[in-house]
């Protein structure tokens, strides 16, 4: 059955409800040209990546719109390992625990990856002798690759960007939140205390026999983000802040479309970065999990403090250990308490 949710094809168009439904045409399908297994969508604008996501699986990726069924773009059997659906906008875009994220401008990396479930839970498992990776190592994989993707973007232009206060800012360092977000700790020469604001978050989900992996990056502008109510949390950076757009005088080429252009290439970075892990995992990595977990350790910043977000009390805590399983152990502030934590959110 085609999904009910409203979405776009490639060119814009067909995301409008007709006669009470939604039009179930697919997005035009790109092959990515270093891996055969790995299928590239974009629509300008839709709800959201991960309703189009759905959409692709529900139709087992065949466009039954199109009247050229022999297409092989459209050949019934014929499905990826891996796909990437992205965006240049989304009105309705959403975090954890339904939270709205804001993203209806142009200008940031929106986008969905469909891995398997298979690769996770049996191709791994085949080249790690034999033993299961945990699931819940999945979210803390993908925001390593993140956060190395962002880092090696800054390394490469933070130079050239300043604030708007015009202040001197340092490098920013690259560190991960548990279990799903990526933060910059940013430090001015004015100000002694670094400030640690959010430009990247990560949120899976599941249909069918696959994993859906809906993230976003702040590339080109840094979303509002509400102090109170129902979709507060932590205040948002980007990329823009510290690189400049490349210039292209004489033309209407704009910095929205810069960075728009940006956003589609680490979309489909990250898209290869996963798809080549899962698929070709290193042999020298040894026990797979171990390697995760080292990787993600990597980005954390220990000392940083948190505050569990979805308690009344909001307490205050940090980081002491991560576990093999990918929970983590926090010392409460104010008691001294220790505690091991499986399903919570930090802001």
């Amino acid at each position: 059955m085609p999904s009910k949710s409203c979405s776009t094809n490639a060119d814009g168009a067909g995301n409008e409800a007709k006669n009470g439904q939604c039009s179930s045409s697919l997005p035009t399908k790109t092959i990515h040209p270093k891996d055969g297994n790995l299928w590239l969508y974009h629509v300008e604008s839709t709800t959201s990546t991960m309703d189009v996501a759905k959409l692709l699986v529900e139709n087992r990726f065949i466009d039954n719109n199109n009247e050229n069924k022999n297409d092989v773009i459209n050949f019934e059997g014929n499905q990826p390992t891996t796909f990437l659906i992205s965006a240049s906008s989304q009105s309705k875009g959403r975090g954890t625990t339904q939270r709205n994220w804001k993203s209806s401008q142009r200008g940031n990396a929106l986008f969905t990856i469909g891995i398997q479930q298979s690769s996770w839970m049996v191709g791994l498992k085949s080249v790690n002798q034999g033993m299961m990776v945990p699931l819940t190592l999945l979210p803390l994989k993908v925001g390593s690759l993140v956060a190395f993707r962002v880092k090696e973007c800054l390394e490469r232009c933070v130079d050239g960007g300043v604030n708007a206060t015009e202040e001197k800012q340092l490098m920013p360092m690259v560190t991960v939140k548990w279990p799903n977000d990526v933060l910059l700790r940013v430090i001015f020469d004015s100000v002694d205390d670094p400030s640690h604001e959010k430009i990247a978050g990560i949120l899976i989900e599941s249909s069918q026999d696959w994993f859906l992996i809906g993230i976003g990056i702040n590339v080109g502008y840094a979303p509002d983000i509400p102090k109170e109510g129902a979709d507060y949390g932590r205040q948002a950076t980007c990329l823009s802040r510290f690189c400049e757009a490349k210039s292209t005088n004489g033309s209407s080429w704009t910095e929205e479309d810069h960075w728009t252009e940006v956003s589609k290439e680490l979309a489909r970075d990250l898209a290869y970065d996963l798809s080549s892990w899962l698929n070709q995992p290193p042999s020298s990595q040894g026990n797979l999990a171990e390697s995760i977990l080292h990787e993600w350790r990597t980005f954390v910043e220990w000392d940083m403090e948190l505050v569990l977000r979805d308690t009344e009390a909001r307490e205050r805590v940090t980081l002491t250990s991560v576990l093999e399983d990918g929970r983590v152990v926090v010392k409460v502030k104010d008691t001294g308490e220790i505690r091991t934590l499986v399903a919570d959110y930090f802001l």
